[in-house]
């Protein structure tokens, strides 16, 4: 990526109103140059919706504080058109409430190469929990990085704050990189739809929604990682996932804001949603060195329900290694398709299981039939004194009822 530098204006950060046109000039001149580093001094700066452009870095100095405006009107999406498929599809834009600008953002950058967003250590980009009335749910405004068909993506090192949507809406992109990057609130932390060769590395993500979520991807890797939320931890569809030495921890430090509620629905979540593109089935998903701590559901794999948005490319195989649960409340799900219906590996593993009163007397994992199960070395516990049953597959009227997917009412 080239090295001129441009740096924006320092006044501009003691602007009491939106500067949106100036530091848009600025990107501008980055691009008009065949790209540049652009340096935000120290300040607090004001905006609607800008556009980052090829080859280009956007890099917050210590202090440099990018704020979204309050007001939905001072965003748009630039007329590019998104490649969520399901955004667009009636039955799910009228059930979710999805607004047919669903996908502006604070900050957008697409059909572009050489993206970066970098921060020093105390700088933060801030989504002001934005509300739009006529948004998805009611309530959800702009999101606020979008990344739309681009290739070499750089995060690195910024806070993101109370994001009125998605935190990062990362759709269509190749070799995509988030380092050290911290969510603070809001709603889902990174989305990597159809996304290729994806590393998250030493984040921090305390989110009020999904931390990492996302369908149809490849050659995902997340390590090293904090993952606190008040939904779910990983919520993915994906062929070749890597997860290891992250933290899973629930209840998540920020609410859940459309429900109200701190707890951890389940750390790992599967994702295949009706109405999109799914190339192919999710298969090779390796978790391995990680800790949970009081996940909900320590494994949501429930193929077929329709609210849980699997209903499309079964998940192949999911090996936990080397992991360690406690506090697991709620029975988990591992129930493919009936031809695909799946392998599930334990091994050198712990799991402590305390089941609330839904859970209880329902086994740790709920095997779907058929599933093939390989254990070795693998301890559970039951807190409540009570009998554990580890995996097992279940009788049709033993299961969990599905439920099915509704619209919201508010």
């Amino acid at each position: 990526m080239t090295r001129t530098t441009i740096a924006v204006p320092s006044e501009l950060g003691r602007e009491p109103g939106l500067v949106t046109e100036r530091l848009q000039a600025v990107l501008d001149a980055a691009r008009d140059a065949g790209g540049a580093r652009v340096t935000v001094p120290a300040g607090t700066y004001r905006i609607g919706s800008v556009r980052l452009w090829g080859n280009t870095e956007l890099h917050l100095e210590a202090g440099a504080r990018i704020e979204g405006s309050a007001d939905i009107a001072d965003y748009t999406d630039w007329d590019v058109p998104t490649t969520l498929a399901y955004a667009v599809d009636p039955d799910i834009a009228r059930i979710q409430r999805l607004c047919p600008h669903y996908v502006r953002a604070l900050i957008t950058a697409a059909d572009a190469e050489n993206v970066a967003i970098t921060g020093e250590p105390g700088s933060a980009i801030d989504g002001v929990d934005c509300t739009d009335p006529a948004g998805e749910e009611g309530f959800r405004g702009a999101m606020g990085i979008r990344i739309c068909r681009c290739r070499n993506v750089m995060l690195s090192g910024y806070t993101f704050e109370r994001a009125a949507n998605w935190s990062h809406q990362i759709d269509s992109c190749d070799n995509v990189l988030a380092e050290g990057v911290t969510v603070l609130g809001g709603h889902d932390g990174l989305n990597i739809h159809h996304c290729n060769n994806v590393t998250i590395r030493r984040c921090t993500l305390k989110c009020g929604d999904d931390c990492v979520a996302g369908f149809d991807a490849r050659n995902v890797v997340v390590e090293d990682c904090l993952l606190n939320t008040a939904c779910n931890a990983l919520r993915l569809g994906c062929a070749n996932l890597l997860v290891e030495r992250c933290d899973f921890r629930g209840p998540g430090e920020y609410p859940h804001i459309l429900e109200g509620t701190h707890h951890m629905h389940a750390a790992i979540k599967y994702y295949s949603i009706k109405g999109d593109v799914i190339r192919e089935d999710a298969c090779n998903w390796r978790i391995q060195d990680c800790t949970f701590e009081n996940p909900g559901r320590l494994i949501n794999y429930d193929y077929g329900s329709e609210r849980g948005y699997q209903t499309e490319r079964p998940l192949v195989d999911l090996h936990l290694l080397r992991c360690r649960a406690t506090g697991v409340s709620m029975t988990s799900f591992f129930r493919g398709r009936e031809d695909v219906p799946g392998t599930l590996e334990l091994a050198d593993c712990s799991f402590e299981y305390v089941p609330d009163a839904e859970s209880a007397g329902r086994p740790f994992i709920q095997l779907g039939p058929g599933a093939a199960l390989a254990e070795k070395n693998v301890a559970y516990a039951c807190a409540t004194g009570e009998p554990l049953s580890g995996p097992r597959e279940v009788r049709a009227e033993e299961v969990v009822a599905t439920e099915l997917l509704r619209e919201v009412v508010l």
